[in-house]
Parts: structure tokens; sequence; C-alpha cells
């Protein structure tokens, strides 16, 4: 996937924060849900291109990276909710369902752990790329 965005500040660390362009925003398909519209978030400068607040740069994050990152942060919570709901059966029948209930509620929160977690863990290799800058 690539994005056209706006450099906000330059950081120290070869990442700069970005945000999207509004004229950007305009033609994105996912304009509706987007959760960086107004946001500013970090963007790898691996090429070492000298870039200054108010560049307008390309952003590239493959989208099987893509997939993968929203499998993570959606899908594993929710598929743990019924792990936890059933997992108090491995120890009797007459489970309440509160009991239940509130271990799927659990089962959430864990998915949310390994979610954040994971974000930690790879947050270097699923930050966006700048590939070019505008002129």
């Amino acid at each position: 996937m690539y994005e056209r965005a706006s450099v906000v500040q330059v950081n120290t660390d070869e990442t700069v924060t970005v945000m999207c362009a509004t004229e950007a925003c305009s033609n994105c398909h996912a304009g509706a849900f987007c959760s960086t519209k107004g946001k500013t978030f970090n963007a790898h400068n691996s090429s070492g291109v000298v870039l200054h607040a108010g560049d307008a740069v390309e952003l590239y994050l493959p989208p099987g990276k893509t997939i993968i990152a929203g499998f993570v942060a959606l899908l594993v919570p929710i598929l743990l909710f019924p792990a936890g709901y059933y997992l108090p059966s491995l120890f009797g029948n007459e489970i309440a369902e509160w009991v239940r209930i509130v271990a799927g509620i659990g089962g959430i929160a864990v998915g949310f752990g390994i979610s954040r977690t994971f974000s930690r863990m790879k947050s270097r290799e699923y930050t966006p790329q700048i590939t070019r800058v505008f002129e």
C-alpha cells in the first residue's frame, strides 16, 4: 500500500512523525474508517533522505503485513473469547453462566495483551517506510 503523507516532525532515530495529507484523505477508499485522519504516526526513513517539516512523502507498507497486523490486533482478541468462555467447562459441568462470561472477557483481555506484545516486538518491522519525497 502506498500512501501520501506530510512530515510533521523529524526525529533523531531515523523516524519522522507524519500525518496523512488532506488531499490524500479525500481520495482514500478507507476514508470513513480511517484511524489516522488528523492524527500523527511514525514512519521510518531508512534511505536517509534529509527531510523537513512540511515535506510531502510517499509511505509504503506491504499489504501482507497490513493484513497480519489487522488480524493480530482485531481477530486474536475475538477468537480468544470462545476459548475463555469454554475454559471453565474443563473444571466441571455445573459452572455458572456469569463465570463463563467473565472467563470469555478474560480471553479478550489476554488477546489484547498478545496484540500489544506483538506490536511492541514487531513495531519497527510494521512501521511504514518512506519511499520517496515529492517536490
